[in-house]
């Protein structure tokens, strides 16, 4: 226990990636320390990975995603604008404000959070933003229960947003009519938000194609301040299958063609349901 709290030291946030640093570093000093003694003065050394292009591994994960063509674009064209503003800077000249905040529309299991996370590393990385904190929430973390209580909410999360992302799931869900009740108090909060730290958090709002629509349009001041918004289409059987074939390999395992072409059927009959569950089935 006390290896922990001093690994974890006196942060109140963490990202997945810091996890498993400290959790490695703890796994490797425990294995010297405790149980092979002889070799605690050894220092481990990690196999470097071929990174012959400079690309983070964020990078390199998104572009092996299945589809999504039209979100690797948008990363190229962040990542470049990002350069052209340091460039205008380091030339002395004044910084262009720029609205950042993203939209993403799909059925569940189409790569909504895989693709913000993502986002927020390869962005983090880039020095787009400064900390890659990414903080996912929904309507049950962003509405108090009394009044006065939401803006203080959406408040805290934005800070602890600071210098990342704000995923807020489902937004719409604030404003439907059985759970309106300081919903509204909650998405002016959101846009006041969006305004004041626009240059260090970047929200993305995320749920299901037609009802994201109906909730922009009830939401003039909050549609305006979206930059970006992104369709996330559903997988077809083909799309799947490539997706299965990226699983077994990263599992370091193989498949025969027969296998292949029997989950390809499965693939093409499952999509034919309503709830089906994308690239989660």
């Amino acid at each position: 226990d006390e290896d922990l709290e001093k690994a974890l030291g006196e942060r109140s946030s963490f990202r997945a990636s810091d996890i498993y640093q400290i959790h490695d570093k703890l796994y490797s000093g425990s294995l010297k320390n405790k149980i092979y003694l002889a070799y605690k003065d050894i220092e481990k050394v990690t196999a470097s990975k071929d990174d012959d292009d400079g690309k983070p591994d964020a990078y390199r994960r998104l572009q092996s995603l299945i589809g999504l063509k039209e979100q690797k674009e948008l990363i190229e064209q962040m990542i470049a604008s990002h350069k052209m503003q340091k460039l205008r800077m380091d030339m002395g000249m004044r910084r262009r404000t720029m609205t950042r905040h993203m939209c993403f529309m799909g059925n569940p299991g189409s790569a909504k959070t895989t693709v913000a996370r993502l986002f927020t590393d390869i962005l983090n990385a880039e020095g787009v933003l400064r900390t890659g904190r990414f903080i996912e929430c929904g309507r049950g973390d962003l509405v108090g229960e009394y009044v006065g209580w939401t803006a203080k909410i959406v408040q805290k999360k934005f800070r602890q947003a600071r210098g990342g992302v704000l995923f807020i799931d489902e937004a719409y869900s604030l404003v439907e009519e059985e759970h309106g009740l300081y919903g509204d108090e909650a998405i002016n909060t959101i846009v006041q938000e969006m305004e004041n730290r626009r240059n260090n958090v970047i929200v993305i709002f995320a749920g299901y194609t037609d009802r994201m629509k109906e909730f922009l349009d009830r939401n003039e001041g909050l549609r305006s301040r979206i930059a970006f918004h992104l369709n996330f289409p559903d997988y077809n059987a083909d799309e799947l299958v490539d997706i299965l074939k990226l699983m077994i390999k990263e599992k370091n395992c193989t498949a025969d063609e027969a296998v292949i072409d029997e989950c390809r059927k499965i693939f093409a009959t499952a999509g034919k349901h309503k709830k089906f569950g994308n690239g989660r089935f």
